[in-house]
């Protein structure tokens, strides 16, 4: 689905052996919420003096585990990226800040602090080595752990560790929240999206979210602008399909709700220009009915090489025969 949204490019099975290494070589210990284990990955690192950080650091999730069920909620939300990053992003920013405080000598709190503050700004975060791995899977890989931090760290400031388990029984549900807690927004449901044409099935329904849309369109936008209009956002949904018989046919509908009107066509005349390229799309094709937008109120509508349905033939008129005469 990434490379054919445009968040990534390159050969698929390829890129999927680069991921598999960059994954395995930033794991240093994970906890299993369905077996209960924790595990530290046996390395210089889990041997030395960060081993008692790794500890806190996993021990924090089994806690999260015992006491909120959030890893295995975690787990639960694979039809909803955005909500599933978000939820992440506090249980490692809960995760890191516990390891941080933990690691501070006695009366050192304030300066452990004072280095989350720094590292949740991105300061200090070692940015994994990552040759031929696109850039979407770093940033998606250290959103958690900056923003995540962020979010928890203020939380902390503003009512300490209740304060935190009021985020851990009840993570914000998309990253927009996470970003601002003030945020209103008005999700899309499945029901909203076209159904799957015939010839076709679904090969996933999921929810982009405005950190990823934001992503998104900083590949074709300037930064400024793309952040200033994924802050718009109020919910989005996109069912992806495939033809039954050529797995290369594919088919996009995405419905993306923003903040008002005026916010909804600054979008569209936005994506109408990033689209095209984004989605791998020749000029000429941006122009066929390959690209099809549908707008009203604050909703947009982006369908991709999504086939029209077929006319319904008018029904044929009856034959009837003549009545009996009496």
């Amino acid at each position: 689905m990434l490379i054919r949204l445009g968040f990534a490019s390159g050969e698929p099975r390829a890129m999927y052996q680069r991921l598999l290494d960059f994954y395995t070589s930033q794991v240093l210990g994970f906890y299993e919420p369905s077996s209960d284990e924790m595990v530290l990955v046996d390395s210089p690192a889990s041997r030395e003096a960060q081993a008692s950080l790794l500890w806190a650091h996993e021990l924090a999730h089994a806690a999260q585990e015992k006491r909120f069920a959030l890893p295995s909620r975690l787990l639960a939300m694979r039809n909803n990226s955005d909500r599933q990053r978000a939820t992440s992003a506090i249980a490692e920013g809960d995760a890191m800040l516990v390891m941080l405080l933990h690691a501070a000598p006695p009366g050192q709190e304030q300066a452990a602090l004072a280095a989350a503050e720094r590292m949740a700004s991105g300061a200090g975060v070692p940015v994994p080595a990552a040759s031929g791995v696109p850039e979407f899977f770093v940033a998606d890989l250290l959103f958690p752990y900056t923003q995540g931090l962020a979010t928890v760290l203020a939380a902390y400031r503003r009512g300490g560790w209740a304060a935190v388990d009021a985020l851990l029984a009840a993570p914000p549900d998309s990253t927009a929240v996470l970003r601002n807690p003030q945020r209103q927004t008005r999700p899309v449901s499945d029901e909203e999206l076209p159904p799957p044409p015939d010839g076709f099935k679904e090969v996933l329904t999921d929810t982009v979210g405005e950190w990823a849309l934001e992503f998104w369109l900083r590949q074709a936008l300037p930064q400024e602008e793309a952040a200033r209009l994924a802050r718009e956002w109020s919910g989005d949904r996109l069912r992806l399909v495939e033809h039954v018989r050529d797995p290369n046919r594919w088919a996009l509908a995405w419905v993306i709700r923003t903040t008002s009107p005026a916010t909804r066509r600054a979008l569209e005349r936005a994506l109408q220009q990033a689209a095209p390229r984004l989605l791998s799309l020749s000029a000429n094709d941006a122009a066929s009915p390959a690209l099809v937008w549908i707008s009203t109120g604050a909703t947009l509508e982006m369908r991709v090489g999504w086939p029209s349905p077929a006319p319904r033939r008018p029904p044929r008129p009856g034959i009837m025969a003549p009545a009996p005469q009496p």
